[in-house]
């Protein structure tokens, strides 16, 4: 397959290999394991379900405001 000239980016490149070494960097994993772990318990899961709703519902324009009574982001 060949690249159209000039498309060829360095500086991309560079990148998408830096973050390939991150993936397969044992302490990336380490630290996956963790989350992961983390992730699986109830608590943590009910806060997971409660930030994706709220991030989902910003967008909506359905209602004069937000419940906390602040015209900003809820972050």
């Amino acid at each position: 397959m060949m690249k159209a000239p000039g498309r060829y980016n360095p500086v991309m490149a560079n990148f998408t290999q830096r973050v390939s070494e991150m993936l397969h960097n044992p302490k990336t994993q380490e630290m996956i394991n963790k989350v992961k772990s983390q992730a699986t318990k109830p608590e943590n899961k009910a806060k997971i379900t409660q930030f994706k709703d709220k991030f989902r519902n910003r967008g909506s324009s359905s209602g004069s405001g937000s419940s906390s009574g602040h015209s900003g982001p809820g972050y």
